[in-house]
C-alpha cells in the first residue's frame, strides 16, 4: 500500500528538482494567478476612464450649411474650433462662416464679406467654475480613481501573498511530517531482522518480535495518511504555484526545502509596527484616496450653488468685398450673469456628498482600528509561536535521550519492546510537535509581513 502510495505521488522527471522558495512562489503569484489579474483588469478600467474625462478637454469643431429660398434668398456656412482648458475654466474658440444673399432687416448680422469672417474669442467664468467646474471635477476624481484602483491591486497581491505563503509553510510542514513519519517506520523495519536474530539465538521471546511488526504495521498506516496529507498541501499550494504558461504547478516531495529552526529575530516592535502599517496598508491608502475624491465632488457641489457671471470677448475680422459696414475689425465684449432663486438642487447635491464624506471617515476609522488590531494579534501570535516552539523542542531533545536510554536497558535485558515502541512514538509526537511549531512561527511571521504591509515588498513587481 505504501508502495503504491508512493508511486502515484511520483513527479514528472521534468520537473526541477531544487528546493521551492518563496520567491519563486510569489513570483508565480504575481505572474499568472488569475485573481491578481482581475484585479489589474480594473486598473485598466480606471484608466480607460481617465481618458474618457481628459476627453471633456478635447478639441470640438462644429460646421453648419443652411440654404433659403423665398421672399429672402441666402446661403450660410460655417465652422467653429473649440478648447475648452483647465486654466480658470477658460474656453477658447475660433471660426469662420460666410453669409450671401439677401437677409432680413433682424437678420443683418448673418451677412458678411465676399470672403467671409474670422473671428476668435473666449469665455471666462468669474464665480461658478472658475475654481472647478464638472470638466476637471471628473478628470481629478479618475485621476484618484486609478490610484484607488492601484491600492485596490497591491491589497489584492498582499491578500493573495499572505494565502500562498501560508500554504506554503502547510506544505513544507507536512513534508517534515512524512519524514518523520518514514523515518519512525524505518527504525520498526530495520530492527526486525535483530529481533530475528535474538529470537534464534534464545536471547528474547518471539513475542518481542510480534510486537515489532504490529509497530511496523500502525506505522506504515502513519506514513500513508502522512502522505496523503503531504498530497492535499501540495495541491492546494498548486493554486498559487504556477507554470510558465499558468497552469497550476503541484510540488514534488523533492522540491521540499529545509523548515527553519527558531527565529534569532527580536521580537517586533508594536508601535512602530502600527505606525508602519497605518503608513503602507493599502487599503487606508484607498481610503484616503477616496476622501480626496469626495472632497472633488464636494468642491464641485458648492460650486453649483454660485450664479453664474461669466465674461465673454470676441474678435472679428471680415475680408473681401461688400457693404462697407461689415469692413474691418468689430470687438465684443460683456458678461452673462444667472442664478436659480431657490437652489435646491444645488444645496441638495451638497448635503449628500458632506454625508458620503461622513461615511468615508467613519470607514476610514474603522480601517485603521482593525489594522491595529491586527498587527497587535500578529505579533501576539508570534511570541506565542516562539515559546511554543521553544518549549518543544526542548521536550524533543529529552524524548531522544530517553529512547535512546530505553533503547539501551532493552540491549541489556531490562526492558521490553513494547516499551522501546512508546519512547519511539513519544519521541516522533515531540518531532511532529516541533515540526507544527516550526511551520506556525513561520505563518506568524507572515502575518506580521501582511499585517504591516511588508509582504508587498517580497513580491516582484510586474
Amino acid at each position: 500500500m505504501v508502495a503504491a502510495a508512493t508511486s502515484a505521488w511520483a513527479q514528472p522527471a521534468s520537473q526541477a528538482a531544487q528546493p521551492l522558495t518563496r520567491t519563486e512562489l510569489l513570483g508565480a503569484v504575481e505572474r499568472a494567478l488569475p485573481l491578481l489579474e482581475r484585479a489589474r483588469q480594473d486598473v485598466a478600467i480606471a484608466e480607460g476612464e481617465l481618458r474618457e474625462a481628459r476627453g471633456a478637454f478635447d478639441l470640438s469643431f462644429k460646421a453648419s450649411a443652411t440654404t433659403v429660398r423665398g421672399f429672402y434668398d441666402s446661403e450660410r456656412v460655417s465652422g467653429r474650433l473649440e478648447q475648452p482648458l483647465a486654466t480658470l475654466g477658460i474656453t477658447t474658440y475660433g471660426g469662420y462662416r460666410l453669409g450671401r444673399g439677401v437677409f432680413a432687416p433682424y437678420d443683418g448680422k448673418s451677412g458678411t464679406l465676399s470672403e467671409g469672417e474670422f473671428s476668435g474669442g473666449l469665455n471666462l467664468p468669474l464665480l461658478r467654475n472658475r475654481a472647478t467646474d464638472a470638466r476637471r471635477a471628473a478628470q481629478q476624481v479618475t485621476e484618484l480613481g486609478v490610484e484607488v484602483a492601484s491600492r485596490g491591486l497591491d491589497k489584492a497581491r498582499l491578500s493573495y501573498f499572505k494565502q500562498a505563503l501560508s500554504e506554503y509553510w502547510d506544505w513544507v510542514g507536512a513534508g517534515q511530517q512524512t519524514r518523520v513519519a518514514r523515518d519512525l517506520l524505518a527504525l520498526a523495519e530495520a530492527r526486525d531482522q535483530q529481533l530475528a536474530d535474538a529470537i534464534a539465538l534464545g536471547q528474547i521471546p518471539p513475542v518481542e518480535r510480534t510486537d515489532n511488526r504490529r509497530a511496523i504495521l500502525q506505522r506504515r498506516s502513519a506514513l500513508f495518511l502522512a502522505e496523503r496529507q503531504l498530497q492535499m498541501k501540495a495541491i492546494d499550494l498548486s493554486l498559487f504555484l504556477r507554470a510558465i504558461d499558468g497552469s497550476p504547478e503541484r510540488p514534488g516531495e523533492q522540491r521540499l526545502p529545509e523548515l527553519p529552526g527558531p527565529s534569532g529575530q527580536t521580537e517586533p516592535d508594536e508601535v512602530e509596527s502600527i505606525r508602519r502599517a497605518l503608513e503602507r496598508r493599502p487599503e487606508l491608502m484607498a481610503l484616503r484616496l477616496k476622501r480626496q475624491q469626495q472632497e472633488a465632488e464636494l468642491r464641485l457641489a458648492e460650486n453649483t450653488v454660485l450664479p453664474t457671471l461669466d465674461l465673454f470677448s470676441e474678435l472679428s475680422r471680415d475680408v473681401g468685398s461688400g457693404p462697407a459696414s461689415r469692413a474691418g475689425e468689430g470687438f465684443e465684449a460683456g458678461v452673462i450673469f444667472q442664478v436659480p432663486f431657490q437652489r435646491r438642487k444645488a444645496t441638495g447635491k451638497v448635503l449628500q456628498v458632506r454625508g458620503k464624506l461622513a461615511t468615508v471617515d467613519q470607514d476610514l476609522r474603522w480601517a485603521e482600528d482593525e489594522i491595529r488590531a491586527e498587527v497587535q494579534d500578529a505579533i501576539s501570535a508570534l511570541r506565542a509561536a516562539r515559546v511554543v516552539l521553544d518549549v518543544v523542542t526542548e521536550e524533543l531533545t529529552v524524548a531522544r535521550e530517553l529512547e535512546s536510554l530505553e533503547r539501551d536497558r532493552f540491549t541489556l535485558g531490562d526492558s521490553t519492546q513494547f516499551l522501546v515502541n512508546l519512547r519511539e512514538v513519544a519521541t516522533a509526537d515531540a518531532a511532529l510537535r516541533e515540526v507544527r511549531a516550526r511551520a506556525d512561527q513561520q505563518k506568524a511571521l507572515v502575518a506580521v509581513e501582511a499585517a504591516t504591509g511588508q509582504l508587498l515588498d517580497a513580491g516582484p513587481r510586474p
